[in-house]
C-alpha cells in the first residue's frame, strides 16, 4: 500500500510540473484515535501492533498515555506547532506525551501535556529524559524518506526509552523508601527492647486484675468470706464458666493497656499540635478522642459483665469491649507514628543535606576525572567502541546541576516548610545517583574494553537463559512479549559487537539493563529453590567482575607515587574489604553478596579515578 501511494504521489509531482506549478501537500493537525494514528496506512498492522504493545504497557504501569501519529509531512508548520495542535485536541492534552513523525521528510519531535510541561521546564532531569528518548527515535532512521520499518523502530524506541527511564527512577525511589523502612523498623525494636521497664507495673496490674474476678467468681456462686473455711477455694470446673472468666480477664487487661496508650497519645497530641500546629493535628485530636469514647464504654460494659452470672453473656460482653478497642486503637496508632516520623525526618534534614552537598562536590570532582579519563581512553580505542559514552559527561552535568538546584530549594525551606524540603531533598539525591551512573560507566570502561569479550559473552548467556526460562514457564507469559523482543534485540546487539567492535560498551549496557528488567519480572514467577539459585549465579558474576576489576586496577596502579598513591591504596582497600564481605554473605544472602560486589567495582573506579594515574 506504502508503494502504491508513494506511486500515486510521484504521478502528482509529474503533472504539476507538467503544469508548471509546484506541488504542495498537506497534512493538517489531526484527533488522534488511540495509541497509533496512521491515517495514510503507511505502517503495516503489525508494525502499530508493535508500538501499541508498548505503549499499553508503558499506560498499565504509569497511567500516562504516549500516542503516536505517523503522517507524511508536516505541511508549512514547524514540528513543534502541528504536534502541539494536534496533542491541544486529542487525549493526550489531559494526561500524556505525543510522538510525531512526518516519514517523507524524515522529521520528528513530541510535545506534553501541561503539568508534565511544567516539570519538564523546572526540572532539567525530565526534559533530558524525553530528549533522550527523542534521539533513541531517531537513531533508528538512516533515510529519507523514511521507511516504514524505520518509523515504526523510531516510534518504539521513543516509547521504550521513556519507559525504561521511568522505571530506573522507580527503582531508585523504591530502593530509598526500602531504606526509610529499615531505618523504622530498627526504631521500633529499639522501643520494643525498652519495654523491659514496665514488667513490674504489668504484674501489678495482671494481680489486681485476679483478685477482682475471683471476688466475682465468689459472690457468682452466693459465696462471702464466712461461708468458706480457712485455705478453701471454689472450684471452677465448669469449662464454659472458665473460658468465659479468662474472657473477662482479657478483656480488663486490655482496658488498663488502652488507658495507657491513651495517656500518652494525648501528652503527644500536645506536642504535636505546638510544633506543628491545630489545624495539623485535627485528625490525631478526632482520634483520640474516638478512643477514650470507646475506653468510657468499656468500663461500663465491664461492670456489666461483672455482675452477670450468665457465662455465655460474659464472653459476648468481653467481646464487645475488645471489639469496639480493636477498632479505634489501630487509627490513633498509626497517626502517633505518622507524627513521629515527621518529627524524625525534620530533625534528620540537616545532616542528610549537609551529606548530599558533600556528595555533590565528590561527583563534581569525578566529572572532571571522567573527562579526562574519556579522553585518555579516547586514544587506545576506535570511536566505534566509545560512541555510547561520548554524551555521558554533558548528562552527568545536568544531572548535577538539577541536584544543585534542588539542594537550594531544599536549604530555602528546611526550616519553613520541612516537607517540601524533604521532597527536594530526594530530588537531589536521585540526580546524584544518575550522575554517579554516568561517570562510573567511563571510569569502567577501560576495564570493561580489555575484557569485553568475555562480559558480552556473559551477559549473551545470560540473558539468552533468562529467555529459556520464558519459554518453559507454565504460565501466560503474553505479557512478557515486549521484554523478550527487547532482550533478543539486545543479544543481536551484544552478537554484532562481538564481530565488528560496533560500541561494545553500549551493547554491554543494554545487555545489562535489559536483563535486570527481565528479571525483576521473573523473580516473583520463580519458585523459591529457581530464584535462589539465579541469585546465587548473578552474585558469583559480579564477585568475578569485582576481583578482576581489583586485579587489573593493582596492576594500573603500581606507578604511582604520594599521595596519589596513598589515596587510591586507601580505596583499593575499601574495595577489597567489599569483595571479602560479598565472598561471607553468598550463600546466606546472594542478593547482599551482590551489592557488595558491585559496591568494590565502584571503589575501584574511583581509586583508577584519581589524579596521578599512568
Amino acid at each position: 500500500m506504502a508503494l502504491i501511494r508513494r506511486l500515486g504521489i510521484a504521478a502528482v509531482m509529474m503533472a504539476a510540473v507538467m503544469l508548471g506549478g509546484s506541488p504542495a501537500f498537506a497534512t493538517e493537525p489531526l484527533t488522534t484515535s488511540g495509541y497509533v494514528s496512521d491515517p495514510d496506512g503507511f505502517l503495516s498492522a503489525e508494525q502499530r501492533g508493535m508500538i501499541e504493545t508498548s505503549a499499553q504497557s508503558f499506560y498499565s504501569a504509569y497511567s500516562m498515555y504516549i500516542d503516536v501519529a505517523i503522517v507524511p509531512t508536516f505541511s508549512d508548520q514547524e514540528p513543534s506547532t502541528w504536534c502541539r495542535a494536534t496533542l491541544m485536541q486529542s487525549r493526550t492534552a489531559d494526561k500524556g506525551i505525543l510522538y510525531v513523525l512526518a516519514y517523507e521528510d524524515g522529521t520528528d519531535t513530541y510535545c506534553t501535556d501541561a503539568n508534565l510541561g511544567q516539570k519538564a521546564a523546572s526540572d532539567p532531569m525530565t526534559k533530558m529524559m524525553l530528549d533522550d528518548a527523542l534521539g533513541f527515535a531517531r537513531r533508528k532512521h538512516t533515510s529519507t524518506p523514511l521507511t516504514p520499518d524505520e518509523a515504526a523502530a523510531g516510534a518504539r524506541a521513543f516509547i521504550d526509552d521513556v519507559r525504561s527511564t521511568t522505571d530506573l527512577h522507580a527503582r531508585i525511589a523504591a530502593k530509598s523508601r526500602e531504606r526509610q523502612q529499615a531505618a523504622e523498623e530498627e526504631r521500633k525494636r529499639e522501643a520494643e527492647r525498652s519495654l523491659g521497664g514496665h514488667i513490674t507495673l504489668g504484674v501489678v496490674v495482671v494481680i489486681a486484675a485476679v483478685i477482682s474476678i475471683w471476688a466475682a467468681v465468689r459472690e457468682d456462686n452466693g459465696h462471702d468470706d464466712s461461708s468458706v473455711d480457712s485455705g478453701a477455694s471454689v472450684p471452677i470446673v465448669d469449662p464454659v464458666r472458665r473460658e468465659a472468666l479468662r474472657a473477662a480477664d482479657a478483656a480488663n487487661r486490655r482496658l488498663s493497656e488502652a488507658a495507657e496508650q491513651i495517656r500518652a497519645a494525648e501528652e503527644d497530641w500536645n506536642f504535636a499540635r505546638a510544633q506543628f500546629g491545630t489545624a495539623a493535628a485535627e485528625e490525631y485530636g478526632r482520634r483520640l478522642e474516638a478512643a477514650k469514647e470507646a475506653v468510657a464504654r468499656g468500663r461500663d460494659t465491664y461492670t456489666q459483665m461483672c455482675h452477670t452470672a450468665d457465662s455465655l453473656a460474659k464472653k459476648r460482653l468481653a467481646a464487645t469491649i475488645t471489639k469496639d478497642l480493636d477498632e479505634v486503637l489501630p487509627p490513633l496508632d498509626k497517626t502517633r507514628a505518622e507524627f513521629a516520623a515527621r518529627r524524625r525526618e525534620r530533625s534528620t534534614l540537616p545532616a542528610q543535606l549537609s551529606e548530599a552537598r558533600e556528595r555533590l562536590v565528590e561527583e563534581l570532582d569525578d566529572l572532571e576525572r571522567s573527562k579526562e579519563e574519556l579522553s585518555s581512553i579516547a586514544g587506545l580505542y576506535p570511536d566505534s567502541m566509545l560512541a555510547s559514552l561520548q554524551d555521558n559527561p554533558q548528562r552527568a552535568a545536568a544531572f548535577l546541576e538539577s541536584a544543585r538546584s534542588a539542594l537550594d530549594t531544599a536549604s530555602a525551606h528546611i526550616e519553613a516548610d520541612p516537607t517540601r524540603a524533604a521532597s527536594a531533598l530526594d530530588t537531589a539525591q536521585r540526580a546524584l545517583t544518575m550522575a554517579n551512573a554516568q561517570t562510573d560507566a567511563i571510569f569502567s570502561a577501560k576495564t570493561d574494553l580489555d575484557a569485553i569479550r568475555d562480559r558480552l559473552g556473559a551477559a549473551i548467556g545470560a540473558l539468552s537463559g533468562d529467555i529459556a526460562e520464558v519459554d518453559g514457564l507454565e504460565a501466560d507469559t503474553a505479557f512478557l512479549a515486549p521484554l523478550v523482543a527487547d532482550a533478543q534485540e539486545a543479544i543481536a546487539l551484544g552478537q554484532r559487537a562481538l564481530v565488528n567492535d560496533e560500541d561494545p560498551l553500549g551493547a554491554l549496557e543494554t545487555l545489562r539493563d535489559v536483563e535486570l528488567r527481565l528479571e525483576a519480572v521473573l523473580a516473583p514467577l520463580r519458585t523459591q529453590e529457581a530464584a535462589a539459585l539465579k541469585a546465587h549465579e548473578s552474585a558469583q558474576r559480579h564477585i568475578r567482575d569485582a576481583d578482576a576489576t581489583l586485579a587489573w586496577a593493582r596492576k594500573s596502579l603500581r606507578n604511582r607515587q604520594g599521595s596519589a598513591l596513598f589515596d587510591a591504596n586507601k580505596l583499593l582497600r575499601e574495595a577489597e574489604q567489599a569483595i571479602g564481605e560479598a565472598r561471607v554473605a553468598l550463600d546466606k544472602d546472594p542478593l547482599q553478596a551482590r551489592a557488595a560486589a558491585s559496591r568494590a567495582t565502584v571503589l575501584t573506579n574511583r581509586a583508577l579515578a584519581t589524579p596521578g594515574r599512568q
